[in-house]
This record gives structure tokens, sequence and C-alpha cells, in this order.
């Protein structure tokens, strides 16, 4: 179990860290345009979506680690700390891409279009490969 959190962790403080820099990046790059103010917001917001997942799954990874019985994979899927985790991941994940998507329209309309494109492939990707792992508390 702590090394799920573990790993969630550290996936999440990856991204949160790439995403503040692509803001750092668009702040210089791209101030003075409508669309690089908007892609600048969606990175700011995707980083602050991951900043409370990576302390979250660090302090669960602590605590599966001291009270390793508490915490199974069955009590995972009803625990409300985990799914309010996993909705605040598949946040930032949908503001990091839409940052991807809306950054291409800086140049052009035509790199916008591309990066749009590519960014709604890659939501769909992501949800697809991450629906077996983010675990939602079910009313039953």
């Amino acid at each position: 179990m702590a090394e799920f959190y573990r790993q969630f962790a550290f996936v999440s403080s990856v991204l949160a860290g790439f995403a503040f820099t692509f803001y750092g990046t668009l702040l210089v790059a791209a101030h003075e345009h409508r669309a690089g103010k908007w892609a600048a917001f969606f990175a700011v917001a995707a980083s602050v979506a991951f900043l409370p997942v990576t302390l979250g799954m660090t302090f669960g990874a602590v605590r599966a680690v001291n009270r390793p019985t508490e915490l199974s994979l069955s009590k995972l899927e009803t625990d409300p700390q985990i799914a309010l985790l996993s909705i605040l991941f598949l946040t930032g994940v949908v503001s990091l891409l839409t940052s991807f998507g809306v950054s291409g329209w800086i140049r052009s309309r035509g790199l916008g279009i591309a990066t749009t494109s590519l960014s709604l492939i890659g939501a769909l990707a992501a949800f697809a490969a991450l629906r077996p792992y983010l675990h939602l508390v079910s009313a039953s």
C-alpha cells in the first residue's frame, strides 16, 4: 500500500513542477497575448491541483508504513481522501493539457488547432490509462 502512495506522490510532484516551469516560460514568452495568459492560468491551475495530491499521498504513505493493517485495497476504494486526491489529480492533468492546447494559439491558428487536437487526444488517452487506478467513493 505504501508504494502506491509513494508513486502517486512522486508523479504528482513531477507534474506540479513541470506545470509551474511551463507557467514561468509562458510569462516570459507570451505575456502580451491573450492565449498566453489563458495558457499560463491553466498551467498554474495544474500546479495548484497537483500540490495537495503530492502532500496527501506523501502523508498517506507515512500512514501506510506506520499502520499497515489499517489500509488495504478494499479500504482504499472507500476512502474519501483518495477520492478527493483522485479528482484533484484529474483536474491537474486536464488543466495541464488545456494549457498545452491553448499555448499553440499564441503562434498561429494552425498550431492552435494542432495543439488543441493533440491535447484532446492526450486527455482521452490519460483517462483511459488512469481509469483503473483512480478511486472514487461509491454510494453503495
